[in-house]
């Protein structure tokens, strides 16, 4: 088992449970307590969890996603906002790749009337939204993921291996300066990481709620993206200092 999955796994059991012990953890991981406590340190560096004594309990940190439906209806006028700004980057007969987040799936509708797109997508919402629209869509391979209606794992990510397109557009559960673009489930991160770096163009949706936040698993360096489309101005002015010295340009919807 990776790190990586054994900190998931953690923060999974932490999330039903409400805590986790350096025992429990030592059995049903197989390895040495020393390693759960050096798990639970790189956790806690990283605000996930808050260390006690001989285990770990929640920080304020998101390790949750709603259900899809739920999410679907959170901040909704936000999203369509930022979907339309989104959409009006895609232009005919382009190449683009959506990200199975909700955001994305606004933007799906909003390109339904152009026209000769090729569209990569592993959101079955998504496919199915276009395919009514005549367009030539491709569903990417991978398992099965009923919470996020989207195909993901490895799979997903090598079937995205020799794949060149003009436009990604991607998804995230937070955006910050130190961590950079971050989701919650480890599962995302390789498909989302390979999307953009099979992209000329890479065009990251978040709203309001995901700036200044850094959730449990980092899809990469601010400079990682070009373009940040949201729906309010960006406050937290390290945040903005940040991407504006990552070469990112901050596109607002409510300015257009």
């Amino acid at each position: 088992m990776f790190v990586e999955e054994r900190h998931s796994r953690i923060l999974e059991i932490l999330r039903q449970d409400g805590k986790v012990s350096v025992d429990h953890l030592v059995l049903l991981f197989g390895v040495s307590a020393p390693t759960i406590r050096a798990d639970l340190g790189a956790l806690e560096q990283r605000r996930l969890l808050r260390r006690t004594h001989g285990g770990a309990i929640p920080s304020e940190t998101t390790l949750y996603e709603p259900p899809f439906g739920e999410r679907e209806q959170s901040q909704r006028d936000e999203k369509r906002r930022i979907a339309k700004a989104a959409a009006e980057r895609v232009h005919d007969h382009e190449t683009v790749l959506l990200d199975a987040g909700t955001t994305v799936l606004e933007m799906a509708r909003f390109i339904r009337n152009r026209r000769g797109l090729t569209v990569v997508t592993n959101s079955i919402p998504a496919a199915y939204e276009l395919s009514e629209a005549s367009h030539n869509v491709v569903v990417i391979g991978g398992q099965f993921h009923p919470e996020r209606r989207a195909t993901l794992g490895p799979l997903a990510t090598e079937f995205l291996r020799d794949m060149h397109v003009d436009r990604a557009f991607i998804g995230v559960n937070g955006v910050s300066e130190d961590s950079g673009w971050t989701v919650v489930d480890f599962d995302a991160v390789q498909v989302k990481r390979a999307m953009m770096a099979r992209a000329r163009e890479v065009v990251v949706m978040a709203d309001h709620s995901k700036l200044g936040e850094a959730t449990f698993a980092s899809i990469g360096p601010l400079h990682a993206a070009h373009i940040l489309i949201t729906d309010t101005p960006i406050e937290r002015a390290s945040l903005r200092s940040a991407l504006e010295k990552a070469g990112v340009q901050i596109i607002m919807s409510d300015d257009r």
